[in-house]
């Protein structure tokens, strides 16, 4: 039988990869929407597709920690605030590394693999209640 520690780890792997692909699909098809928008009213000037846009931000933004609390919650594990707090903020760092449209589907692919594998260590995080 697999140690608690382990599965806690393969289901911080597993959240945080399904994580990153569905926040990262939900804002992509935002931007594309948006695309759309400026595309479909190219004389509307500056504010052409720019609630589009900016729902594409707030979704890229509240997705990820959603998820990845939803995730583990939904899997039975506990006290996740590390995995979700730092799961954020380093989603969100991983993603300004990536170049707006010029990473193909392999590095986009590489990325999400290295933040999988950085998720199920941050879910390895237990804490535990002080001894008196």
């Amino acid at each position: 039988m697999l140690s608690s520690r382990l599965c806690r780890w393969i289901k911080g792997v597993g959240v945080s990869a399904a994580a990153a692909h569905g926040t990262y699909w939900v804002w992509q098809s935002a931007e594309q929407w948006a695309w759309e928008a400026q595309q479909a009213n190219p004389d509307g000037g500056i504010g052409a597709g720019f609630i589009e846009s900016a729902l594409a931000v707030v979704a890229f933004v509240t997705l990820m920690p959603l998820l990845l609390w939803a995730g583990m919650r939904l899997l039975g594990e506990r006290d996740n605030h590390l995995l979700v707090t730092m799961g954020w903020a380093m989603f969100l760092v991983l993603n300004t590394q990536m170049p707006g449209g010029s990473a193909n589907r392999l590095e986009t692919e590489l990325f999400f693999a290295a933040f999988a594998v950085l998720g199920g260590f941050l879910a390895l995080f237990h804490p535990t209640a002080p001894e008196e």
